[in-house]
């Protein structure tokens, strides 16, 4: 970082922790360098200041005796217009805004779902693995919703469901190698990344491993790179048994979301004829 992106920073009001924390690690190559990632939050900043400022002039314009009532202190000059109107007195975001997160939220969905394709094929060359479906959100259409972001939840617009993470059921025959499942799935990431420029981290991959005689949900594929971590959920009972096996307290998986007919297989092992 030079001087100028640190007198950004400031001005955005980051801290050294906070920088220190977006420092992108080896396993988050699709993360922005620091400077380049506060220069483009600033940018947003800027743009969205002029948006709120041109409205302001607008509203003077349409409204001209509005200045005389302005107490002293409303005349005073600022040089970030977010100094001066509130964040919870924010406009409601236009129609134009409104579409533009929908189409953020479709092409999240249509970048998970790439994600989870790549995953599939890369875990169809394990020959234990049997089955591979894709299920929740990204599987099916989007349904609407008043998302957290703060001036679509203050006014109460409904958008495009944000996918979260990507649900994919993988059926294994042998839990000893889910050490593989997992280096594949990283692998698979990896390849997605370098050849379509869409960066999806290992963890927003959930692979809910089931047993292939009975279809039973026996736990999901560990995130850490060892086993056991020793961290605090891999406390929890069963966890780590076997190796890379993680369970979670009182979570209880629902078969049917297998049997919705959004869900899709992405792969399946045909039995070889005799």
């Amino acid at each position: 970082m030079n001087t100028e992106d640190v007198r950004i920073a400031k001005e955005m009001g980051l801290n050294p922790r906070s920088l220190i924390k977006n420092i992108p690690s080896k396993t988050e190559p699709w993360k922005l360098p620091v400077k380049d990632w506060i220069r483009e939050m600033y940018q947003k900043r800027q743009e969205k200041s002029a948006r709120k400022k041109a409205r302001k002039e607008q509203a003077a314009a349409a409204h001209p005796d509005m200045d005389s009532k302005q107490s002293p202190e409303d005349s005073t000059t600022y040089s970030n217009v977010e100094e001066y109107i509130p964040e919870d007195q924010d406009d409601p975001p236009d129609s134009q805004e409104i579409q533009e997160e929908n189409k953020a939220m479709l092409r999240r969905q249509e970048q998970f779902r790439m994600a989870a394709k790549y995953v599939a094929d890369t875990l169809s060359n394990i020959p234990e693995v049997q089955k591979v479906v894709l299920f929740g959100s990204v599987s099916k259409p989007l349904e609407k919703e008043v998302p957290r972001f703060r001036r679509f939840r203050q006014a109460g617009i409904a958008i495009q469901h944000e996918c979260q993470d990507v649900d994919m059921a993988v059926w294994v025959s042998d839990l000893g190698r889910l050490k593989a499942i997992q280096k594949a799935r990283s692998r698979a990431l990896n390849d997605l990344l370098a050849e379509t420029q869409i960066g999806v981290a290992h963890h927003q991959v959930d692979v809910f491993v089931m047993e292939p005689e009975t279809n039973r949900y026996l736990g999901c594929l560990c995130t850490f790179s060892t086993c056991p971590k020793g961290k605090n959920k891999c406390r929890v009972s069963m966890c780590g048994e076997p190796k890379f096996l993680q369970q979670h307290e009182g979570f209880k998986f629902d078969s049917k979301d297998l049997d919705d007919e959004s869900s899709v297989i992405l792969f399946e092992r045909c039995e070889e004829s005799d």
